[in-house]
């Protein structure tokens, strides 16, 4: 297959010249995965990303535990690993093949220098963290109530007993819910404007 040729057509490459998307095309590797297969698993550290091809993949939580949870599914041109890329921390889950699958595996790339090279994949990615957000602030509310007292500067929550906590404890103490930092549209364009040119 034509790996510069697929890659310029999912988001995150899409804003790339040809040459870089030559670049990374060397350092892809194609990999099939049967029905049922781990692709990722949670709680291990790798820099791999991955770009589904064919098939299908989906991202669980606990794998194989009572409490399991599915995060979400992934078709083909969707990418998924990349933010261990970015925070250098373990898997926060599992990534499964839920039928015959191909991937591109991409194991050497140096995501943060590419982002500052081109900046149109640096907002892809601030634009999928946005989405998961607001999927989060979602879950808070259908799940812990509408109604937060939270503090204006430091963003704690009140307790009943009068005491303040930090949100990420309020919630995961209420929920199964466990915490990775992105940062919003608004904050990166003020703390990183290289990555914003007016139009």
């Amino acid at each position: 297959m034509d790996k510069a040729a697929f890659l310029s057509v999912v988001s995150i490459f899409s804003q790339m010249t040809a040459k870089d998307l030559e670049r990374i095309a060397e350092h892809a590797r194609v990999q099939e995965f049967k029905e049922g297969e781990l692709i990722i698993k949670e709680g291990e550290r790798d820099n791999r990303l991955f770009v589904v091809v064919s098939g299908r993949v989906e991202a669980v939580k606990r794998l194989g535990q009572r409490d399991e949870k599915i995060l979400g599914a992934f078709g083909p041109r969707a990418y998924f690993g990349e933010m261990a890329m970015i925070d250098d921390m373990p898997r926060s889950a599992s990534v499964v093949a839920t039928e015959q699958t191909r991937v591109l595996c991409l194991e050497q790339l140096d995501l943060r220098k590419k982002m500052a090279e081109c900046p149109g994949m640096a907002l892809e990615l601030l634009q999928t963290l946005s989405r998961r957000i607001r999927a989060a602030e979602k879950f808070i509310v259908n799940n812990l109530g509408s109604f937060l007292p939270i503090c204006a500067n430091c963003k704690k929550i009140r307790e009943k007993d009068g005491s303040w906590i930090p949100i990420e404890a309020y919630i995961s103490d209420r929920s199964e819910t466990e915490f990775s930092h992105g940062i919003c549209p608004e904050c990166a364009k003020k703390l990183y404007p290289e990555f914003y040119t007016e139009a």
